[in-house]
Parts: structure tokens; sequence; C-alpha cells
């Protein structure tokens, strides 16, 4: 399935970014999703997690556990997303909706001894 313009809305707005009017929300999310993932691998790499294995990481991390996946990336100049071959596609989900959803973080009270 190919995501919908209320997806790449949801993924602007789960990042706190502003929409600039010379670009479009799918670009804008691309962008985003991209910096992400090549930001992850160079922090994941090491000399013991080699870079597929950080590829596989943050894929999951990132996309797989949000029901998005994507083609093809390249890090090297800028980040981006490589389209699949012959359409204009760089991400689909798996499913109808997609878990882009904020969490609130718990405050745990402490206890007077």
């Amino acid at each position: 399935m190919e995501l919908t313009s209320s997806d790449y809305s949801k993924i602007i707005d789960f990042y706190n970014i502003d929409i600039p009017n010379n670009k479009s929300k799918k670009d804008i999310a691309e962008d985003v999703l991209s910096s992400k993932l090549c930001k992850c691998i160079k922090k994941v790499k090491s000399k013991t997690i080699n870079e597929k294995a950080a590829i596989a990481i943050c894929r999951k991390n990132i996309f797989k556990n949000r029901n998005i996946d994507f083609y093809n990336f390249k890090c090297k100049k800028s980040s981006r997303f490589v389209s699949k071959k012959g359409t204009k596609k760089k991400l689909h989900k798996f499913s109808k909706k997609i878990n882009f959803k904020k969490r609130r973080k718990t405050i745990k009270k402490k206890i007077p001894a």
C-alpha cells in the first residue's frame, strides 16, 4: 500500500517539523526519515556490529515497528530514499494504519523513606 497524505502529515507532526511553502509534505517526511535512518546507522555501527546488522537494527526500530518500509536508500552526500525501479514510490506501508503516536513519559514518584 502506498502512504497517503494523512500518513505523511502524521510523520511530520510526530517529529514537530514546520512545513515551508515551497516543499510538499511527502518530500519533508521522506527527508526526515532518511536522515534518521542514516544517523542511526552511523551511531549503531561499531567494531562488533557491522554495517548490515546496523541497517537491520535501525530499519526495524524506525520503520518496521511502525508498519512502514522503503525500497532502497543512500547515505552518501545527502541521505535519501531511492524509488522502486519503474515507479516513483519510495515508501510503502503494510497495514492501513501507521504507528506514529506520541507517548507520554511517565514520571516515577519517589516514596519518602
